[in-house]
């Protein structure tokens, strides 16, 4: 083993030290800083983009063409508003009174600059059909924001949401859609799985640590980390390109991170003040044992997302930035934060029972493992067969990102509790299904610089994609040559999540767009949200290679700079990876098979690649700190306290290692080294894995509580995240890494005993030289 680690747990310490003595000045600190995160979130202003093209991509050369030749520059943000009359027409009556005012009221309002009436002029230029369905039932009403589609202005969104669905009622049904409505939905949150996740998250917490301060001293900095990601991510989404789930990324990562690391500094800081140990002692103790492995782990966390960021300028470049800045709040927090939080608290981290005790006695009562202690044995038992067992189902899991299907959803995937998914039903129903999803054509003409230079009217492409298989209308719906290229409005008649729909893109660009222009100057670019989720699908697959080698380079070399053993560092290395992919694969049986999406009240789908990224990067994320702060307390030979007072903390089981050596000799035996090893490895095992476990169930239930959210969307995330934390808790963590140590301490003993034995035999055969001379 190295003594790397070693080194930098007595700097961790002298930190660690000073912090705990200057403990209200860190707070105050803290607190400074605190307050203008909040401040900064309340007040808003961060600008995230829902749906982003690739950069370089076909769809986003598009989607650029679309905004140079819309007035002002962007492109639009037309958000719908879809009315079915209960009884009788939209055209007459009460139903029409009624949308007269809705209109008249939406127009009104802050954000909106025009409101088109399905009954006017202006109805059918906007809505691309008739906005009137063929039973006269059904009416769209089209609402242009004064904001970008790709970053909607939010609250004008919810006030034209709030004011439409007032006039729902008896006459009418009103729904709303768009990419404002879709954005507000996909991260509109229930507080019922909420609160049932929080109470489940302070019950666990209090069950290991046996303290109602120990639990606020756990949650307290991970909490002040989660808010200080999520205003640092905010201020990055002015200069980075980042999807709404970019906080709640950077807030899992920070709050995590955090967690893992304060939930083992208190449980040794209790051990340590069991110990008779004073408040800075404990405090130092507790965070010099954690801290190498938090600033390993974090250090080679945040390089690695670093790098992701630069080798991949796309959603995981944008995502990995605001997720390597998490990383590092939490580690700041850890190594300052938490002793003074420790030194604060000092006996009162202690339950009641134990704070008398130790008043009484001097020094506490030990913990016993208990049941716990049973799985440490067999793991150190049988090493290699944990391994190899756990290896087999970690790589069927992996495995099923086989057949997982990428791409993009649409409302009509969401539950029917959703408005969005209602007003996609309305307009399947009233209309056709390919309304819910045009694909916008840019037709740039080009400039002849020769008589030679053909170039193709956008009317004659208009006419071609008209007479293409799957489009049930194809008009020009902007053209002005001074702004920018024409754009062609194509409505197919399959939903855009459709083979269908994703096959006419394919048409487009290799048969009809190329035969309709070729030999001319004249360009033409496919976007639309189906051509979008199909060139992020393609990028996504196309850099995920990338990603996973730097995980497995990161693990590895967090792990090696721990260990000094390549061996381990590779098995951990691949174990990470495994743990990424399964993550990501398992989401296909849960959602994308029939019974199990019904279960869930959502419809199968292609997952987006805006949903798997914040998965792979979370669960990557938070796997090395974790991994080698248990796995610092593997290698400390059954030493419970921390690396700042070895030989205090260690006494017990010294002295039961001393009683049971003494016990072998009298009885004969021999001294058993691999034994030895694997008995102090087990202890720590016992002692401090359930302590991990702890962290790792604490998210699992936050996950879960998101993926019980309305939105399909929340769903994937928070099941791809609980998949990700539990494969990486109950296999990699309980299973593979403490069995690796285990594999690792008997080579090393192995190496040993050959290098004394190969040393005793050489001596053997020079001794009758020496005596013949």
């Amino acid at each position: 083993m190295t003594d790397r680690p070693e080194k930098l747990a007595g700097v961790v310490g002298i930190l660690a030290r000073s912090c705990s003595r200057h403990r209200w000045l860190v707070l105050a600190a803290w607190l400074v800083a605190f307050v203008p995160a909040v401040q900064h979130i309340r007040e808003g202003g961060a600008r995230y983009a829902q749906e982003v093209a690739p950069v370089g991509s076909e769809s986003a050369r598009a989607m650029d063409g679309v905004a140079r030749a819309s007035p002002g520059g962007q492109l639009p943000d037309v958000e719908t508003i879809v009315i079915r009359a209960r009884r009788g027409t939209v055209d007459a009556g009460r139903a029409r009174e009624r949308i007269t005012a809705l209109v008249a009221e939406i127009g009104r309002l802050r954000g909106v600059t025009l409101v088109a009436d399905p009954a006017g002029p202006l109805g059918a230029a906007t809505a691309g059909v008739d906005p009137i369905s063929a039973d006269r039932r059904t009416a769209l009403v089209s609402v242009l924001m004064a904001d970008d589609a790709l970053t909607p202005d939010l609250d004008a969104v919810r006030a034209v949401i709030a004011a439409a669905r007032a006039y729902d009622g008896p006459e009418i049904q009103v729904e709303m859609s768009g990419p404002g409505a879709t954005m507000i939905g996909s991260v509109d949150l229930s507080p019922a799985p909420l609160a049932v996740a929080a109470f489940a998250m302070i019950v666990l917490l209090g069950v290991t640590l046996r303290s109602r301060l120990g639990v606020v001293v756990c949650l307290l900095p991970a909490g002040v980390c989660a808010v200080q990601a999520v205003a640092v991510t905010g201020r990055l989404s002015h200069t980075a390109q980042l999807t709404p789930f970019a906080p709640v990324t950077a807030a899992v990562l920070a709050f995590g991170t955090c967690l893992g690391g304060t939930v083992v500094a208190v449980h040794r800081a209790q051990s340590a003040l069991l110990r008779g140990q004073n408040r800075e002692q404990a405090a130092a103790s507790a965070t010099a044992a954690a801290g190498a492995a938090v600033v390993i782990g974090g250090l080679g966390v945040s390089i690695a997302l670093l790098v992701v960021a630069g080798l991949l300028p796309n959603e995981f470049g944008g995502l990995a930035v605001a997720a390597a800045a998490a990383v590092m709040i939490a580690v700041l927090a850890l190594l300052t934060l938490l002793p003074a939080l420790l030194a604060t608290g000092g006996v009162r981290l202690l339950g009641w029972a134990e704070r008398h005790y130790l008043a009484m006695a001097g020094a506490g009562l030990a913990r016993r493992p208990g049941l716990r202690s049973w799985w440490a044995a067999q793991v150190g038992r049988y090493p290699a067969l944990v391994a190899v067992a756990v290896g087999v189902v970690l790589m069927a899991l992996a495995n099923q990102t086989d057949g997982l299907r990428i791409g993009g959803g649409d409302a009509g995937t969401d539950p029917t509790s959703m408005t969005t998914r209602r007003a996609y039903d309305l307009v399947s129903d009233g209309f056709f299904p390919g309304l819910n999803g045009p694909v916008l054509v840019t037709v740039d003409r080009g400039t002849p610089v020769g008589p030679a230079d053909r170039t193709v009217q956008p009317t004659q492409v208009a006419a071609a994609i008209r007479a293409t298989p799957g489009v049930r209308s194809a008009e020009i719906s902007l053209d002005d040559p001074t702004l920018g290229p024409a754009v062609i409005r194509v409505l197919p008649v399959a939903g855009p999540r459709t083979t269908e729909a994703s096959e006419l893109v394919r048409r487009l660009r290799d048969d009809v767009l190329p035969g309709t222009l070729g030999g001319s100057i004249t360009e033409a670019a496919v976007g639309g949200p189906t051509a979008m989720f199909d060139d992020s699908a393609d990028e996504f697959r196309s850099t995920l290679p990338l990603f996973l080698a730097v995980v497995l380079v990161a693990v590895g070399l967090t792990v090696f700079v721990a260990s000094g053993l390549p061996a381990l560092a590779v098995l951990l290395g691949v174990a990470a990876v495994l743990a990424v992919v399964a993550a990501g694969g398992m989401l296909r049986p849960v959602f994308q098979d029939v019974d199990a999406a019904r279960h869930l009240h959502v419809m199968t789908s292609p997952v987006e690649p805006f949903v798997l990224i914040p998965v792979m990067v979370c669960v990557f994320g938070l796997a090395p700190v974790m991994n080698l702060i248990l796995f610092a307390r593997l290698r400390e030979g059954g030493g419970g306290g921390g690396a700042a007072d070895p030989s205090k903390a260690g006494r017990a089981d010294g002295l039961r290692g001393a009683a049971r050596l003494l016990t072998r000799r009298r009885d004969g035996a021999r001294p058993d080294p691999i034994r030895d090893g694997r008995d102090a490895i087990r202890r720590g095992h016992a002692e401090l894995g359930h302590v991990v476990l702890t962290m790792n169930f604490v998210m699992m239930f936050i996950f879960l509580a998101v993926a019980a959210q309305p939105p399909r969307t929340l769903k994937m995330l928070g099941g791809g995240l609980a998949i990700g934390m539990a494969v990486d808790a109950l296999l990699v963590r309980a299973a593979i890494l403490p069995a690796a140590v285990h594999l690792g301490q008997r080579w090393q003993t192995d190496r040993a005993a050959r290098a004394r034995q190969a040393a005793a035999t050489g001596k053997e055969s020079k001794d009758p030289k020496d005596s013949k001379g």
